[in-house]
């Protein structure tokens, strides 16, 4: 009996096809549309320039709002249904390198998607919910450096003066995309500290980045592009050196990749 409802399963799928599950996938780059936050019966819309981009273990996020205040992060996730996400915090610039967790429920657009944290705080007893509506961006050529890298190590050259500087940054390439965030210090006792990034288009040829940056919080950088000559040390560091003509100064910076 068993051979025969198995010959009979084998036979419908010939004859009508299987249906095929669909992968579900939330990689790629979007650009923020509408950012809205509501709790205690009201809704408030807030303008902010953000892009966030998604590999297939990672997230990083970017953007700036009109007084010039900037936030980031960058995370893990998991797809935990067809449209809940499960984002886990590894530094972003409002809880730094503490743990944190949320709930995002998905739902996919024509253009992009829709993204809700249900439990985004707390606050005097009211409860918060941020919605966020993005548009897909296009992609281009996949790269050996598509992933998230951590800063391991940097030093700034100015004349006959070499710098190591301390600070935290990530940054991301996927699709022909990048992204950079850091926290980097104001002062040498590293008691003040600013948060910044960079967004723009990439694309390497041989042992040269070549990197325009779209968007910035730093406004030396906008527009501006950069042949940055990189070295791989393996499949999950490399190094990248940049001379800025303008300023006469030469940084280095060395990356491994978040795995």
């Amino acid at each position: 009996m068993k051979r025969i409802l198995i010959y009979a399963v084998v036979l419908s799928c010939i004859i009508w096809g299987c249906k095929q599950s669909k992968k579900v996938s939330q990689e790629g780059v979007y650009k923020l549309e509408k950012q809205t936050v509501s709790g205690g019966k009201k809704d408030t819309t807030y303008q902010r320039t953000q892009v966030k981009i998604y590999t297939p273990q990672y997230f990083v996020y970017a953007g700036i709002a009109p007084d010039s205040s900037v936030g980031f992060g960058v995370g893990s996730y998991k797809l935990d249904t067809g449209n809940k996400i499960i984002e886990s915090n590894i530094y972003s610039s409002g809880s730094l390198d503490s743990a944190r967790f949320f709930n995002v429920v998905v739902t996919k657009t024509d253009k992009g998607y829709t993204q809700v944290i249900p439990d985004l705080a707390v606050v005097k007893g009211v409860k918060y919910k941020l919605t966020e509506e993005y548009t897909k961006l296009p992609s281009a050529d996949t790269s050996v450096l598509d992933g998230v890298w951590r800063l391991d190590k940097t030093f700034w050259v100015k004349g006959k003066d070499t710098t190591r500087q301390n600070q935290i940054q990530y940054k991301a390439f996927w699709g022909g995309h990048f992204m950079f965030i850091h926290r980097y210090p104001l002062d040498q006792a590293a008691t003040k500290f600013k948060n910044g990034f960079g967004y723009g288009d990439f694309s390497l040829k041989n042992d040269t980045l070549s990197e325009e940056d779209e968007m910035s919080s730093h406004a030396m950088l906008l527009h501006r592009k950069f042949a940055i000559k990189i070295t791989f040390n393996g499949r999950d560091e490399y190094s990248q050196v940049i001379n800025d003509s303008k300023t006469n100064e030469q940084t280095t910076e060395i990356y491994k990749r978040l795995k």
